[in-house]
């Protein structure tokens, strides 16, 4: 039995796109979704996305201090979030079915109202700092942070950490965050998706996006692999009472998020290293203990893919589990999963599916994902027949297409030893 409807598409005057995806709930999730993340910032720019991503929390005309915005939000039994990625940015409400139009009406105003008031600029400029800072404190998050450095380079916007730079955030004035919002947000580029209990009409949302930004959306800079250095490290001295880790992400061209391929390779990336029966877990993990997590993660952007191992290992074990994870690797593009194991995966990427997409603000999250990457709105239900219709064969053909990208991997880590080439060379081995 199905409960995902077929969402309902609009577009409002401005060009804003209006998604109703109606599951049965008593909440509803709402996001502001807009295709222009980090790539789409200049040098000079950089970061600044990430910086209204606070400041729209600040204060707008109608709701003038960020205690305005955050007692109406507890007061209506709802939450509110934002993110900022590499080719998107979103701003999020969860909360009573029953509050769908004050709760767009927040978050729309949050976005097409903004104060920016200075002293605000300012406080929050510290904050954005301490949270760049925390981030690369984590020895997991500096190398995310980090990866695109390598796995792109070339200072092309694809290799930015989202986050952005502090040098811009540090010295940016507000006149040129006020310019800047102005630029960035094109209607043509904006949804507003709805999905659990309630719907919002188009005239009322014609309403709360009447005063949006009104930009153009700018061209992208094609994204071009393998332009900076083959590895990134960061060396660290652990002290005493801490276990010497050395964390890795060792990356690979992938596909782009029109490729045909798309859901084979999904469902490649689960049996490699998605669930507790994987075969990174089981041979990594369970059969030689050498680390205590370890997962392969693909990415899909416009233009452009990357496909990532990551673990974390003492030093003296890291080469060979990154042996023994390319090695599973080739095993995949080398000879086909069994019925059982194929079977195993689907039925757990089903499973994930439907329990991640339950609740409003997760079916919210899911049609946005599909509408943020320009491709057609499937429901759960069509994405899950998907995952079912993949062969044998496809995942094979799919692993040979990305292993034959291997020679040109590339690692970003943080360790207590600097051991960047043994990593490349137990991989491509």
């Amino acid at each position: 039995m199905t409960i995902y409807e077929k969402p309902k598409i609009e577009t409002l005057s401005n060009g804003v796109t209006l998604i109703n995806a109606p599951t049965p709930s008593r909440n509803v999730g709402i996001i502001l979704a807009v295709r222009a993340g980090s790539r789409d910032e200049t040098k000079s720019t950089a970061g600044l996305a990430h910086f209204l991503e606070h400041l729209f929390f600040k204060g707008t005309k109608t709701r003038p201090t960020t205690m305005d915005i955050s007692r109406e939000v507890d007061r209506l039994g709802a939450s509110t979030n934002a993110y900022t990625d590499t080719e998107d940015v979103a701003y999020v409400a969860s909360g009573p079915a029953s509050k769908v139009s004050e709760l767009s009406d927040i978050l729309c105003d949050m976005l097409s109202r903004p104060l920016f008031q200075a002293e605000e600029v300012e406080r929050e400029r510290n904050v954005v700092l301490q949270e760049l800072s925390a981030r690369l404190l984590d020895p997991e998050g500096w190398a995310w942070d980090r990866l695109g450095m390598v796995t792109y380079g070339g200072d092309q916007p694809m290799s930015w950490s989202a986050a952005g730079f502090p040098e811009v955030v540090e010295t940016v004035s507000r006149d040129q965050i006020i310019d800047y919002h102005k630029t960035f947000y094109s209607p043509s580029s904006t949804a507003l998706i709805i999905s659990g209990g309630s719907s919002l009409d188009i005239d009322t949302a014609e309403k709360f996006l009447k005063e949006m930004p009104t930009a153009t959306p700018k061209s992208r800079e094609k994204a071009v692999w393998g332009q900076g250095e083959k590895y990134i490290a960061n060396v660290r001295q652990f002290s005493e009472e801490e276990e010497p880790q050395i964390n890795m992400l060792l990356s690979i061209e992938g596909l782009n998020s029109s490729d045909a391929d798309r859901v084979p390779l999904n469902v490649m990336a689960h049996i490699l290293g998605g669930g507790m029966s994987s075969r990174l877990f089981h041979t990594v993990r369970e059969r030689n203990g050498l680390c205590y997590r370890i997962y392969a993660q693909p990415e899909q952007f416009e233009d452009s893919g990357r496909f990532t191992i990551s673990t974390a290992t003492r030093p003296e074990d890291a080469i060979k589990a990154v042996k023994l994870s390319f090695d599973e690797f080739r095993n995949l593009a080398t000879v086909e999963v069994d019925d059982d194991e194929l079977n195993a995966a689907k039925s757990s990427m089903v499973g994930s599916l439907y329990r991640g997409t339950e609740t409003a603000m997760a079916s919210a999250s899911f049609f946005a994902s599909r509408w943020l990457q320009q491709q057609p709105l499937e429901t759960p239900d069509e994405r899950a027949a998907a995952y079912e219709k993949v062969t044998k064969k496809e995942i094979k053909q799919v692993a040979q297409r990305l292993i034959e990208n291997l020679k040109d991997i590339r690692v970003s880590f943080v360790g207590p030893i600097d051991i960047g080439s043994d990593l490349i060379e137990a991989a491509i081995s």
